[in-house]
């Protein structure tokens, strides 16, 4: 694996664990079922927020954001 696509690798893995931490937390926020799912199924739970995405656009970038790293990730591996 060459060195650019371990790099954008690491950073998916990290910017995804902060994302699932800060989805964890919103979706807790509001409500203990969403919280649930959002432990047990993260892309749903994010899924679930797409109708209030202008409130959570940080969670939304995020997601676009470590999509992008690994998608990098793939293509230069």
């Amino acid at each position: 694996m060459p060195p650019v696509a371990a790099v954008c690798l690491v950073f998916a893995l990290v910017l995804s664990a902060a994302l699932w931490i800060y989805l964890v937390r919103v979706c807790f926020a509001n409500s203990t079922v969403h919280g649930i799912v959002a432990l047990l199924l993260p892309p749903i739970a994010l899924l679930s927020l797409l109708p209030h995405w202008q409130q959570y656009r940080q969670l939304f970038l995020m997601a676009l954001g470590a999509f992008g790293f690994i998608s990098i990730a793939i293509i230069l591996a």
